[in-house]
């Protein structure tokens, strides 16, 4: 039992160690976060971390082959790019336009919901950690544990990405209620440039495939 007690928490320190580094999932939760307050936010992590059970059932199910093939790869990458710079171009066109700030409400779930789902799905940091990382941690499950506990454990991970997402749409909530507009705007600004350089980025890589 103390062996499963401190895998469980190893699986949910891999959870939050995943969640933490600033990626095109969490400029998203800021950014929406900044103009709608929590709900939207925490609606985008509530979006990545689907996709993340998506790629965990993928590795359960012994898809992980099919994931790797070239083609998947590129289609993963175009969509990524297409997302990612449709994203940070109207993030930033948005910023400059003299419209109010959006009251915090959950009448439209869907589009941050789906706009996290895309971008954690299109993700190679994502693709790379499922498919990697986690199947490696996998091995250091005893082999004798049972089918259900192992899958229990893994939802320890997004247990903890969960937990981080929650700590990012409170913080972004609470943190926008003291700064005026032009500082939000300035600070949403910031998150297009920076969801642009990911999307520069997966251009590279995408070319570093033909090259």
């Amino acid at each position: 039992m103390n062996e499963i007690m401190i895998l469980s928490i190893h699986f949910v320190t891999l959870g939050i160690s995943l969640a933490i580094p600033i990626g095109p999932v969490k400029l998203e939760m800021i950014k929406n976060g900044l103009y709608g307050g929590f709900w939207p936010s925490w609606l985008v992590g509530i979006g990545a971390v689907c996709a993340d059970i998506l790629f965990m059932s993928f590795i359960f199910l012994g898809l992980s082959p099919f994931l790797h093939e070239r083609w998947i790869t590129v289609c993963m990458l175009i969509t990524g790019i297409m997302m990612l710079s449709y994203l940070g171009i109207s993030t930033i066109r948005n910023s400059v336009t003299s419209l109010p700030l959006i009251e915090e409400n959950t009448k439209d779930v869907k589009k941050p919901f789906l706009t996290g789902f895309v971008i954690a799905l299109m993700n190679p940091y994502n693709f790379m950690f499922w498919f990697g990382v986690y199947g490696g941690s996998l091995q250091s499950i005893p082999s004798a544990t049972s089918e259900l506990l192992r899958i229990g454990l893994s939802f320890c991970i997004i247990v903890g990405i969960i937990l981080w997402n929650l700590n990012v749409a409170f913080t972004v909530h609470f943190f926008r209620t003291p700064i005026n507009e032009f500082t939000i705007r300035w600070l949403t600004r910031l998150a297009g440039i920076g969801l642009l350089a990911f999307s520069s980025f997966l251009t590279y890589k995408l070319l570093k495939l033909f090259l």
